[in-house]
C-alpha cells in the first residue's frame, strides 16, 4: 500500500470515528434528554409547526390562568350576595313586626349586613367597586348617615366602569357587578324607614301607631322587589359562572392536545433511541479498531 492510499485510508477511517461519535453522542444526548433536539435547528422543517404549538400553548395556559382567577371573583360574589339575600330576608320579617325597637334594630342590622357584603375583598380589590380601588363602594355602615343624604345613592362611590377579563383570543366579559346596581333598590328602602324613623311620625315604638303600621305594610313590597333583584343578580352571577367553567374546561383540553402534539414533536421514543445509542456504540467501537488498525500499519510504512 502506498503511502498516499495508506494517509486516504487513515483519512476516511478518522472521518468514520468521528461521525460514529458524532451519532453515540446524539444518541445518549436523546436518551439523557428525552427529545429528539434540544433546538428548533435540530427539528429540521418542523420548526415553525413547533414554535407555532408552543405558542398556543402558553396562550392556552394563560387564558386558562384568567378563567381560574375569575371563577374565584364570581365565587366571591355570590357568596357576598347570597349575605346579602339573607340580610334582605331579615329586613322583610323586621319590617311585619309589631314591636317597632326590635323593627329598627333589625333594620340596623340588615343594613350592616348588606353594607359590609358590599364592601367584600377578593385579591385586594373591592368586587363590587367597578375599577375603582382605591376605597369601598359603600361609604358607611352605619344607617344613621343615609338620613342626611339627599337619596341613598350618595351612600355608593363605585364608579359605572365594570371590570372586564380575556378568557380567549375572541372572549372577553364582564366579571363585576357594581354596589350600586346590586344594593341600590334595598338601600332605598333602608333610607325611606331611616327617614321616617327620624321625622314627624317616628319613631318607630311599642306598639306601632297606626301612621308606622301603614308606612311599614307599604315597604313590605320595596323589599320584597329589592330581594327579587339580589336574586337575579345571583343567578346572573351562576350563568357567569357556569359559562367561565366551560371556557376553562376548554382551555384545559386543548392544553391536553397541544402537550400532545408537542410530544409527538420533540419527544424521543427510547426504545428506539436505546436501540440507536448500542448501534451507534458498536459502529464506534468498529470505527476505532478500523483507525487504530490503519494508524499501526501507516506508521509502520513510515518507519520503513
Amino acid at each position: 500500500m502506498t503511502r498516499v492510499s495508506t494517509f486516504a485510508a487513515n483519512q476516511s477511517a478518522l472521518m468514520d470515528l468521528m461521525k460514529a461519535q458524532k451519532a453515540v453522542f446524539d444518541a445518549q444526548k436523546q436518551l439523557t434528554t428525552g427529545k429528539l433536539a434540544t433546538d428548533l435547528k435540530g427539528v429540521g422543517h418542523q420548526a415553525e409547526t413547533l414554535s407555532a404549538t408552543r405558542a398556543a400553548l402558553q396562550r392556552a395556559d394563560a387564558y386558562e390562568e384568567a378563567a381560574i382567577r375569575t371563577e374565584a371573583r364570581l365565587e366571591s360574589q355570590d357568596i357576598a350576595m347570597g349575605q346579602m339575600a339573607e340580610a334582605i330576608t331579615d329586613l322583610r320579617l323586621a319590617v311585619t313586626s309589631k314591636d317597632g325597637d326590635y323593627t329598627m334594630h333589625q333594620v340596623q342590622e340588615a343594613f350592616y349586613k348588606v353594607a359590609n357584603a358590599l364592601n367584600t375583598q377578593h385579591a385586594g380589590t373591592y368586587i363590587f367597586g367597578g375599577t375603582r380601588t382605591d376605597t369601598a363602594p359603600v361609604a358607611t355602615n352605619d344607617i344613621n348617615d343615609l338620613v342626611a343624604m339627599g337619596s341613598a345613592a350618595e351612600a355608593f362611590v363605585n364608579n359605572d366602569r365594570r371590570p372586564q377579563v380575556q378568557l380567549d383570543q375572541n372572549l372577553t366579559i364582564e366579571t363585576g357587578m357594581l354596589a350600586s346596581d346590586v344594593g341600590g333598590e334595598v338601600f332605598d328602602s333602608f333610607k325611606r324607614i331611616v327617614d321616617f324613623d327620624a321625622g314627624a311620625n317616628g319613631p318607630f315604638g311599642r306598639p306601632l301607631s297606626a301612621a308606622q303600621e301603614t308606612f311599614l305594610n307599604g315597604e313590605i313590597q320595596n323589599v320584597i322587589t329589592a330581594l327579587d333583584n339580589i336574586y337575579t343578580r345571583i343567578g346572573e352571577n351562576g350563568a357567569a359562572q357556569a359559562n367561565v367553567e366551560t371556557v376553562k374546561n376548554s382551555h384545559s383540553d386543548r392544553q391536553i392536545f397541544l402537550q400532545q402534539m408537542l410530544s409527538d414533536l420533540e419527544d424521543v421514543d427510547m426504545a428506539e433511541a436505546a436501540t440507536r445509542f448500542q448501534a451507534a456504540q458498536t459502529a464506534l467501537d468498529v470505527s476505532a479498531k478500523t483507525f487504530s488498525t490503519l494508524s499501526q500499519v501507516s506508521l509502520l510504512n513510515f518507519l520503513r
